[in-house]
């Protein structure tokens, strides 16, 4: 059981992580074309698995809020216009903060972490692009900045389905090769110093 604390100055660092990595060009958001991979999600998933409940829902919001802050101050590509929206930037990340505390509570399938973390990392990445991606189809048909693009590609739905394809299975790698084995790694030393 975390104190009040910990939870606080897990928060923070966490928190500061991910403003600086959105702030810094091409660290947490990197831009290939129309598109960014990011690569945010990974401070959130391994600072919400230690930190608890509190702490992946307030890290889901810190993501959001960096995001929403960014697509404001230095809109690169059409997409960024879109992140414009909080419905887009806030609400699906602060989501995903939730989904990752629910299922870091309750999934405990397997007797080892080394098995239970990145399962519920790739399910929490998962649900996270799925729901960036749905409020980009339910919060952005009266505007479309990708309008021209998009009719390129065949239309919003199938250039949804290429973003899922590209960016998802590229962030829940991340989250299986980096986020998983340092989160499992860092909270078993934070027991070894209880």
């Amino acid at each position: 059981m975390r104190t009040r604390t910990q939870s606080i100055t897990i928060l923070g660092l966490f928190s500061g992580i991910i403003f600086l990595m959105a702030i810094v060009p091409q660290l947490g958001f990197i831009q290939l074309g129309f598109i960014a991979l990011t690569i945010i999600h990974i401070p959130v998933l391994i600072g919400g698995h230690f930190g608890g409940k509190r702490v992946a829902i307030g890290l889901g919001l810190a993501f959001g809020l960096a995001s929403f802050s960014q697509a404001l101050i230095r809109p690169v590509t059409p997409v960024d216009l879109l992140f414009q929206n909080p419905l887009i930037s806030v609400l699906p990340r602060f989501l995903f903060g939730v989904i990752l505390a629910q299922l870091t509570l309750k999934f405990k399938v397997f007797r080892s972490d080394y098995l239970n973390v990145p399962i519920v990392f790739a399910i929490a990445t998962f649900s996270h692009t799925v729901m960036v991606l749905g409020s980009f189809y339910l919060f952005s048909p009266l505007f479309n900045p990708l309008a021209e693009f998009t009719e390129a590609v065949g239309g919003f739905l199938p250039f949804l389905w290429s973003v899922l394809i590209a960016n998802g299975f590229f962030e829940i790698a991340a989250a299986l090769l980096l986020a998983a084995p340092i989160a499992v790694r860092v909270k078993d030393a934070l027991r070894l110093g209880d």
